[in-house]
């Protein structure tokens, strides 16, 4: 064989090699123990890496004495006890929110959680 023909087949070896290994995905496995450790801490992205909004239950994830996250402390959460027989009058400085069905009697001040009632 002619030294064309084998640096030829040489360069069109060299290419296909160098194609697969940029087709390959390129993580190390302290990467991949990385992404296995994050899913399990958090449930907030599926495994497209869509964020998904986790459902948030007072009566089973709350407790009283907990503070209530910052994004219910809006007053689109705010509920007039008195259209619901079975909350009571709230104390001074004290509200009632509803969050995914439940009533969660909150301090306005420290925005502690106070009751909650299962909805």
């Amino acid at each position: 064989m002619n030294t064309f023909t084998k640096s030829l087949i040489l360069s069109i070896s060299a290419a296909l090699i160098s194609v697969s290994a940029s087709a390959a995905p390129q993580s190390h496995p302290s990467e991949q123990h990385h992404q296995v450790q994050h899913s399990t801490q958090s449930n907030q992205h599926n495994q497209h890496g869509q964020t998904q909004k986790k459902s948030v239950h007072p009566s089973h994830d709350w407790k009283a004495g907990q503070k209530v996250p910052a994004q219910y402390r809006g007053q689109g959460y705010k509920v007039d006890h008195s259209k619901y027989r079975k909350l009571s009058k709230p104390g001074h400085q004290q509200q009632w929110i509803k969050v995914n069905g439940d009533y969660v009697l909150t301090s306005t001040l420290t925005h502690t959680i106070i009751r909650i009632i299962a909805g």
